[in-house]
């Protein structure tokens, strides 16, 4: 059976492009595709899975894992599993927090010499319904996106300007980033979201967990608004407060 995801950059262990293109799979991320990453890390193979994605300006784009649990840390089994909050991008570098249940973190960023890189998108999204921060039509149907949900369809979201939303501060880079709809519903006219958790950092580009790293439970609203639970990995509790945003909502076209 013929696999939908598409092999969109290949990179060597120096880095250097061996098939496709940077480009190409930045314009795939704005689109809202999914994204993929397989990596030879010499002693093993993976590929990551990415629940939220980043693209920026020119080809600036990342993925970000934002619920991986893991049971090693520093290469020993730990009595608990733990978060881990990481970022990947085309630098060879890494962003990596682990959040322990017990409220400790360790930033295990780094860079590392991975065999190969293969960037994977499924360009599957069409955007149904976007609007401005204060919820006026740009493009598409407000209704369309209420029969969606309707129809049980698969739905994600795009937030303009997330990065900095810890601060409510809209200023950084252009870009838009993608996470997943867990729980999408209908109310006071509008169409809304429990989402995924999502991962913000400072409104720069490049940017790491250095520059900051927040966590957040959000409720995107086709008004605009944004309900959003916030916390930096290690200091809670939760903060709770609202933000107007930009977005774009997107229906799968194969589900």
């Amino acid at each position: 059976m013929a696999s939908h995801w598409v092999l969109a950059l290949e990179q060597s262990q120096n880095l250097e492009v061996t098939q496709g293109s940077i480009a190409a799979t930045a314009t795939a991320l704005k689109n809202g595709a999914d994204l993929r990453l397989f990596m030879d890390a010499h002693t093993y193979e993976e590929t990551l899975y990415f629940q939220q994605t980043y693209a920026g300006e020119g080809d600036a784009f990342a993925g970000l894992m934002t619920h991986h649990h893991s049971y090693v840390h520093r290469e020993s089994l730990t009595d608990e599993p733990y978060f881990s909050l990481f970022k990947y991008d085309v630098s060879g570098s890494f962003s990596l927090l682990k959040w322990m249940l017990d409220n400790r973190v360790f930033d295990d960023s780094q860079a590392y010499p991975y065999g190969v890189y293969r960037w994977y998108v499924y360009d599957r999204w069409r955007v149904v319904y976007e609007h401005d921060a204060e919820g006026n039509c740009l493009t598409g149907d407000l209704d369309a996106l209420k029969e969606s949900i309707r129809e049980g369809r698969s739905l994600k979201v795009g937030v303009k300007q997330l990065f900095g939303i810890q601060d409510d501060d809209p200023s950084g880079p252009q870009h838009i980033s993608f996470f997943n709809i867990m729980q999408p519903l209908i109310k006071n006219g509008n169409a809304g979201a429990n989402c995924d958790f999502i991962l913000s950092s400072a409104p720069c580009w490049p940017f790491s967990w250095e520059d900051g790293l927040t966590l957040g439970v959000v409720w995107p609203w086709t008004s605009g608004e944004m309900t959003c639970n916030l916390v930096k990995p290690g200091h809670l509790p939760f903060r709770r407060t609202t933000v107007r945003r930009a977005m774009q909502w997107l229906v799968a076209e194969d589900a």
